[in-house]
């Protein structure tokens, strides 16, 4: 689907006589603006051989050296061949080498050891002289066809490699064997046998092929592109007859093991009317070659039949396609060369006609040939060529041969296709297959070519098509100057469809107006639609030229001679340079710099921006909004794009196609900030080789064309979407739907673009969607997430300012349900019923009961709704509903219509219909698990069946719904309070199970769960209040006291003993144990027990006096443990620093982890405070460890590796706790009663030992002996704290140090923070005095 539009043409005229003209070039890769011609001057002295450079930037044609040789050719040259068999320039020699038709081969290198031209070197000669020559694509061979008709094959050096004679009767290496499959002899012949069998078939003879008489009789060299493989065609004369010859194409291969020595590998077939012109495709699949139809000896057809045969590399054709010629040009004329350029996509053909030459650019896709260009000579007083070729690096590069001028012609692959605003794009894309326009409007139909939907005639080849992208038109620029406007009236789908309805012509194309324009000196190039008119570019030895031509007038201006492209935008008419510079016509000062020789090039309005694509693959984006701006590259490795009113659409060679919205490309290309998610676009694979055709915006396609040339249409979601929004923000609700709905859309979106609107215009969906089935499809497909935002982002990029309702679905589903009962709920029943089932959650019960509203008067209705209903629910889930209706015949109709199985519904619904009312509910509900449904229906059955509502209440734990039920029946409510006091209690919730008994008045029972509660204050209430026997409640003080002693409330336990059991000793003894002491002497004088003083409050202070010494002495052991083993990390961190403060001394190993739990030890002295008895070995702590466990972070404070700064640190640590540990021990008895306030603070409680200064103040006042345990305790305290201040003055004196070298060493010690060890506060031991003189 694309032509090839010419962009550069530059000629360069050569001083020329009818003795002294070009007849050969050579291209210089590392110049690409200059290349080598050769003048040949034929003498009667012989041949002289001018090399000059031609280049645009200078004009001098002097010679660069002069090739003279006496020797002519020694056979027949046709007129526009010269002596100059073959121009060669080897770039890294930096040398020309001239093979001369004489035989004579020279060289010359541009840049001797002076570092001037050298001297021409005839570097060798052929005596017979040299027919044809060629060069391997590598430059590392050279094959020769001498005058004798011998094959020579030689070096770049000029060395002969091989010789052997042309014409050989093999046929070749890769012969084929004929085992006769197919043949007459081969086949059953019935009744004529055996003697059919030997019957003489067609001759076999070759005589009848024929050369025809314009054949120069020259041989023709071609290689393929990867040198492997070389064709020869030469003239074979017939041995029988000398006049007569045929023209035959041997096939050789370069053998690697022989010095790539050629060898014959096929010869072609016999092919009648064989010409010499040969060209292998680069790609190397085909060998292009030259058969004429029609004249005696040539191939069986009829006269004027010209086609370009293609051959196999084993000498079989395989296709062609024939020349557009008249029949005074296939009976006289001759095609003198073809040539395929370097990418194997054009076939150049250069064709002798009766009054001028012109070389045809052909090009194949989808195994058709199509006729792109035709180029003529610039000079119309000198139309004939002396020879064109090929750049061999860049494909689209022509050079053209003239008779006094070379021509250089540049093209780029074009796609010439309308590109109209919504909704009147027609998308329609032109083609140019020689003098038609195959044009397809791929709105309405996809043509796969070589057809299209409708052709246009013109007289001859156009130079250039140019698709208005305002209007349905198109401008046609030709050779001779003629511009041709063409209306196409394409027809567009009606507003139902997207396709033409009703038959009749797809367009009716109309010629407007045709001009000409004035061309002398002028070769047009480019033709251009805008809002002034058909622009046309043209090209003159003066410079460059554009004419604007309209139907009443006409203008022309001169551009710079480098423009190769103009198009229309906003800004007026933008000129293009070859260099890559765009500006305007008017001069002003817009100017953007793109990229030199773009392939491709586009404008948009909307925003304003110039999209170039650059040689390289770079996708270059400019703002047209101001007067200069640099371009940014958008994406590298495109190879193809177009634009639409919303998106920049684009290939690359990684099979993606893109989707940039144009909003998004434009602030990038003014600098603006994008955030990065909005540079994230949508993205869809592609076929591999992909190029775009053309976008439909209206039809949301795509149109892709393959490699081989068939065409693709897809649908992008980002263009869908657009024409979605675009539909739904005009209220145009029914294309918005079958849109969504044609694509696989979420249907949410036309609710979700504009929730409030949609809303309001509900009435208006419903009449432009009437279809019963389209609204049960968008009522189903409804759901609560934003579809806008969450499942599209190029939609989530779009402000939405209205925020829609959080109940989404069930909004829109009552709205348009009322709306649907007021407009005819028998017409839309289904609906209706759809709305009930999609709500979140699914009213069921409503949709049966609208059933049952339309039950009487609309039965067949009924039917297909409950069929209907029973389709979109779970059937089973629908069953249940009916039945809980209580409604039998509607839970037969959906159990009839759902085919479930009679045997399992029937028994059921014939007992329940011989039960009661209240008790056919019950086991409905009871059946369905509506449990509070059924224990209602229970109660209204009556008094009857209270035990079995208790029973049911009981098993289902249903005492809430019970308590509102009963709230009022005094005689019943007793009884499930009762029941839900044995439902607390087995619960383990004793105190609310004694409530709930005592509400029950069931004392029993109460006082059971106020025991278990150990609420002895409500127990012993209760228990007074029911007059227990006195040794009931002594039997239960026993066993309250036993809990509240272990508990550590041994003042309340006391207190249980004097109050209810009257038990003054177990009290006091209690108490001691307690170390509550005052409270035992108040109790011991209250009720004149002195004898009690000295059996039980003595005795219990020297205990507690004991026991608290004990706890200084294990806090004295830790503490010189602790202290020894700083004294040995100082030695180590004297002796071994690194080690102390975890240095890593070896790099290497770096991130190698070594050390396993297995390896790890424990030092013993990482937990002090921790009992020798409970510390568990390093293998027991393996084997608890887990997977899990082991990654979960540690509650505890670890204590470090043994021997490092960690573990100094973590003494220090203890040591700062110990100093707590002390003032705890050190100070006031510890009360009960602030047990619940440590509760509400989440303080940590302690129940065991004592403090010093409670227990000092009762040892002081008692016996002598008493006051000297008071002595002992006092001293150890002060002693122990004393030591402890000194000892840990000791350790925090190094510490600032410590963390200093820490920090200084870069090690791993303190996890590598110190900063957090520096904000620890230092622990100080206060002073304390005790009693002091009071105890003495």
């Amino acid at each position: 689907m694309r032509s090839l539009t010419p962009t550069s043409l530059s000629i360069f005229p050569v001083t020329s006589s009818p003795s002294n003209r070009v007849v050969a070039l050579a291209v210089d890769p590392e110049s690409p603006a200059s290349f080598f011609a050769a003048l040949e001057q034929i003498s009667s002295d012989g041949v002289q051989v001018d090399l000059i450079r031609l280049s645009d930037d200078d004009d001098e044609r002097a010679p660069l050296a002069s090739v003279d040789s006496p020797a002519l050719a020694p056979f027949p040259l046709p007129e526009y061949r010269g002596q100059v068999v073959d121009l060669k320039y080897l770039a890294d020699e930096r040398t020309l080498v001239v093979l001369l038709a004489g035989g004579d081969i020279a060289t010359v290198n541009l840049e001797g050891p002076d570092g001037g031209v050298a001297p021409v070197e005839i570097v060798g000669s052929v005596d017979s002289g040299i027919k044809a020559a060629a060069w391997s694509p590598d430059e590392e061979q050279l094959i020769l066809v001498t005058g004798e008709d011998m094959l020579v094959c030689m070096t770049r050096n000029f060395d002969l490699i091989h010789e052997e004679p042309l014409r050989q009767e093999d046929f070749g290496e890769d012969k084929f064997i004929n085992v006769g499959w197919g043949s007459k002899t081969t086949q059953f012949h019935g009744t004529l046998g055996k003697a059919a069998a030997r019957e003489p078939g067609p001759s076999s003879s070759t005589s009848s092929s024929r050369a025809h008489h314009t054949d120069d009789s020259l041989p023709t060299i071609t290689f393929r592109g990867d040198a492997a493989f070389f064709a020869v065609s030469s003239l074979d004369p017939y041995a029988s007859d000398g006049d007569a010859a045929r023209r035959q194409v041997r096939i050789y291969s370069r053998d690697s093991s022989a010095g790539f020595a050629p060898r014959l590998s096929a010869t072609s077939e016999v092919l009648p009317g064989l010409e010499g012109p040969l060209a292998w495709r680069p790609s190397g699949n085909v060998i292009s070659g030259l058969v004429r139809y029609g004249y005696p000896g040539g191939g069986v057809g009829k006269e004027g039949r010209w086609e370009v045969a293609m051959l196999e590399r084993n000498g079989l054709r395989h296709g062609g396609f024939p020349l557009r010629e008249g029949e005074k040009v296939w009976q006289d004329g001759r095609v003198r060369g073809m040539k395929w350029n370097a990418d194997s996509e054009v076939l150049a053909i250069w064709i002798e006609r009766e009054n001028e030459d012109v070389v045809q650019l052909w090009s194949m896709k989808n195994y058709h040939y199509y006729l792109k260009q035709e180029l003529f000579s610039s000079n119309p007083s000198k139309p004939r060529f002396n020879g064109f070729m090929w750049h061999p690096e860049k494909p689209l590069s022509l050079y053209i041969i003239g008779q006094d001028y070379v021509q250089m012609r540049s093209f780029v692959w074009d796609t010439y296709a309308a590109r109209l605003p919504m909704p009147n794009d027609t998308a329609a894309v032109v083609v140019v297959d020689g003098d038609r326009l195959l044009i397809t409007p791929f709105r309405t139909q996809n043509t796969p070519p070589p057809m299209s939907s409708y052709t246009i005639s013109l007289p001859s080849t156009p130079v250039h098509v140019s698709v208005s992208d305002e209007e349905d038109a198109l401008a046609v620029l030709l050779r001779d100057g003629r511009v041709q406007l063409w209306d196409l009236h394409t027809r567009l789908p009606g507003p139902k469809g997207s396709k033409l309805r009703g038959g009749g012509k797809v367009a009716e194309p109309v010629l407007r107006w045709e001009k000409r324009l004035e061309m002398e000196g002028k070769v047009v190039k480019q033709v251009a639609m805008g809002e002034e008119g058909v622009a046309v570019l043209s090209w003159s030895q003066q410079g460059g030229k554009m004419d604007i031509l309209s139907e009443e007038d006409s203008r022309g201006s001169s551009v710079p001679a480098n423009a190769i492209k103009v198009l229309w935008s906003e800004r007026g008419w933008l000129i293009l340079e070859a260099e890559g510079t765009l500006r305007t016509l008017s001069g002003d000062s817009f100017e953007v710099f793109l990229c030199a020789n773009p392939t491709s090039l586009a404008v948009t309005s909307t925003p304003p921006l110039a999209i170039a694509l650059s040689p390289s693959g770079k996708l270059l984006v400019a703002s047209l909004s101001a007067d200069s701006s640099d371009p940014i590259t958008l994406a590298p490795s495109v190879n193809s794009f177009t634009t639409t009113p919303s998106f920049l659409v684009y290939t690359t060679t990684s099979q993606t196609s893109f989707y940039a919205p144009l909003p998004i490309v434009a602030a990038l290309a003014t600098g603006e900030d994008v955030p990065p998610h909005e540079k994230e676009w949508e993205t869809r694979r592609v076929e591999r080789g992909s190029l775009i055709v053309t976008a439909c915006p209206s039809e949301m396609s795509l149109v892709l064309q393959m490699p081989r040339g068939n065409l693709e249409t897809v649908y992008p979601r980002p263009l869908v979407l657009a024409v979605v929004r675009r539909d739904v923000l005009a209220g145009k609700y029914r294309a918005a739907f079958l849109t969504c709905r044609k694509h696989r859309l979420d249907l949410n979106l036309l609710y979700d673009l504009e929730p409030a609107r949609f809303m309001a215009s509900l009435s208006d969906f419903v009449e432009q969607i009437p279809e019963v089935d389209y609204l049960n499809l968008f009522v189903s497909s409804l759901n609560e997430e934003d579809s806008a935002r969450a499942l599209y982002q190029d939609l989530g990029r779009v402000k939405i300012t209205t925020v829609g309702n959080t109940e989404k679905v069930n909004s829109i589903c009552d709205s348009l349900r009322n709306l649907l009962e007021q407009k005819d709920l028998v017409r839309y029943i289904e609906t209706v019923l759809t709305t009930h089932v999609c709500k979140r959650p699914a009213d069921y019960e409503a949709g049966l009961r609208v059933l049952l509203h339309l039950q009487a008067e609309h039965t067949d209705i009924v039917e297909d709704a409950i069929k209907f209903i029973i389709f979109l629910s779970d059937v089973d889930r629908l069953y249940d509903v009916a039945l809980g209706m209580y409604n039998f015949q509607l839970v037969l109709m959906i159990a009839q219509y759902s085919q479930k199985d009679p045997k399992e519904y029937l028994p059921f619904l014939r007992e329940l219909r011989a039960l009661d009312r209240y008790e056919q509910r019950f086991r409905i509900d009871d059946h369905l698990g509506r449990r509070e449904s059924a224990l209602r229906n229970l109660k209204e059955a009556g008094p009857g069946r209270f035990d079995d509502a208790a029973s049911y209440l009981a098993r289902y734990e249903l005492y809430d719904d019970a308590f509102k039920l009963y709230a009022t029946d005094t005689e019943r409510l007793p009884v499930i309070y009762d029941l839900y006091g044995d439902y607390l209690y087995d619960r383990r919730e004793f105190a609310e199970a004694a409530l709930a008994y005592t509400l029950a008045k069931n004392s029993e029972k109460a006082l059971k769960a106020y025991e278990k509660a150990h609420a002895w204050q409500e127990l012993f209430t209760l228990a007074l209040q029911q007059k227990l026997p006195k040794q009931a409640i002594v039997d239960m003080c026993g066993r309250v006291t036993d809990h509240l002693a272990s508990r550590g409330r041994h003042t309340e336990a006391a207190r249980v003993f004097v109050e209810y059991a009257s038990d003054v000793d177990s009290a006091v003894e209690v108490l001691c144990r307690g170390t509550d002491f005052a409270e035992a002497y108040r109790l011991a004088s209250l009720h004149d027990r002195e004898d009690l003083v000295e059996s039980v409050i003595h005795p219990g202070l020297e205990d507690a006096q004991e026991a608290l010494v004990e706890v200084f002495e294990e806090m004295e052991g830790q503490l010189d443990k602790e202290v020894a083993r700083l004294a040995e990390l100082r030695r180590i961190r004297a002796d071994d620093p690194d080690t102390f403060y975890i240095v890593d001394n070896e790099p290497a190993l770096e991130g190698v982890d070594v050390a396993t739990n297995a390896t790890t030890v424990m030092t013993t002295f990482t937990r002090y405070t921790v009992a020798p008895t409970t510390v568990m070995s390093q293998s027991t702590r393996i084997t608890g460890q887990t997977n899990k466990s082991k990654h979960r972070p540690s509650k505890r404070r670890q204590a470090g590796r043994k021997g490092t700064v960690d573990e100094w640190e973590y003494l220090l640590g203890s040591m700062g706790r110990l100093v707590a540990r002390v003032d705890e021990k050190s100070g006031e008895r510890f009360h009960f009663s602030t047990y619940f306030d440590m509760v509400k603070t989440g303080t940590a409680y302690r129940a065991v030992g004592s403090e010093a200064i409670p227990l000092l103040r009762q040892l002081v006042v008692a016996t002598p002996d008493q006051q000297e345990l008071a002595k002992s305790l006092q001293s150890t305290i002060l002693a122990f704290r004393r030591k402890l201040a000194e000892l840990l003055n000791d350790a925090w004196r190094e510490r600032e140090a410590i963390l200093q070298e820490t920090e200084d060493s870069g090690g791993m010690g303190l996890g590598g923070d110190v900063k957090k060890a520096r904000e620890e506060v230092r622990p100080e031991v206060k002073v304390w005095k005790g009693l002091g003189v009071l105890v003495g």
